[in-house]
């Protein structure tokens, strides 16, 4: 335990992420302040169901981008960190010590994600709250724009929302170290995993659309399989336009494996790099 803490200090001396943590701070706000004008208007005339579908919309709209932000800015530097500061080869004289370093890292970066979403769902559920209260979060789901129906109420339904955005987070953390360990600089580090999200949140809103025949059919199938549909939560209808809630199970089990993949590449990488 003691390591993953000296890794948090780490982190904490890291003046880039305090900057990104305030933009995400003032940027999250704005967007807050700006939507609960909307949904108090429609909560006075008691539509509480469109209220929670809106409510509903905030991974895709907002959360699940800060979420890969943060997750851009604050990780990115983990892994680069002793290579940056030339003292890789100090780790490697000591006795377990790129083991140990590897599961402090790790252990950091798990507790890192989690305090994210963690975070994020805190403060955009509870803002929701404050505003409209519970009236209508023990009714059952309505209206869903990602499944058919679900057996689920609405407040129960949002929090698992923010479960499923936990585990295409951890998806994409994997794949930011996995970056780090191959560049060893955290400038194109950021760069690289930051443009990639970019570019698949450009084809989820801009592209998409317009594409057709075999070029939609790939590009569908990358986004589908991709941290960026899974953060976003559209990869979880799992190739429908409506997708089965009884085949939530699929698009589960895909990423928690694709996810354990990484981590064990990520350590044969992790292994490799301190054998050189």
């Amino acid at each position: 335990m003691r390591l993953v803490l000296s890794e948090a200090r780490k982190q904490r001396s890291f003046r880039e992420t305090w900057v990104g943590y305030l933009l995400t701070i003032l940027l999250l706000f704005v967007l807050i302040y700006t939507g609960l004008g909307e949904l108090k208007f429609v909560a006075e005339f008691g539509y509480y169901e469109q209220c929670w579908f809106a409510i509903q919309q905030d991974i895709r709209s907002y959360v699940g981008t800060f979420t890969a932000f943060l997750l851009v800015i604050g990780l990115s530097r983990l892994m680069c960190y002793e290579t940056e500061q030339k003292t890789a080869g100090l780790v490697g004289t000591a006795a377990h010590g790129p083991a140990l370093t590897w599961r402090a890292k790790i252990g950091f970066s798990l507790i890192y994600c989690i305090a994210v979403v963690t975070v994020l769902g805190v403060v955009t559920l509870g803002s929701h709250v404050a505003i409209i209260g519970f009236q209508g979060a023990f009714a059952p789901v309505s209206e869903c724009m990602y499944f058919e129906s679900v057996p689920l109420s609405n407040l129960t339904y949002c929090i698992v929302q923010y479960a499923f955005l936990l585990l295409g987070a951890l998806y994409f953390t994997g794949f930011i170290l996995i970056v780090a360990t191959l560049t060893k600089h955290t400038s194109f580090t950021v760069f690289l995993c930051g443009g990639i999200y970019l570019a698949a949140l450009c084809y989820q809103f801009v592209i998409g659309n317009r594409l057709r025949g075999l070029a939609d059919r790939i590009c569908k199938a990358i986004f589908q399989f991709s941290f960026c549909g899974f953060m976003q939560l559209e990869s979880y209808r799992w190739f429908g336009w409506r997708g089965q809630w009884e085949n939530i199970w699929k698009p589960i089990v895909f990423v928690l494996l694709a996810t354990v993949l990484e981590f064990a590449v990520l350590w044969l990488l992790w292994r490799r790099r301190a054998k050189t």
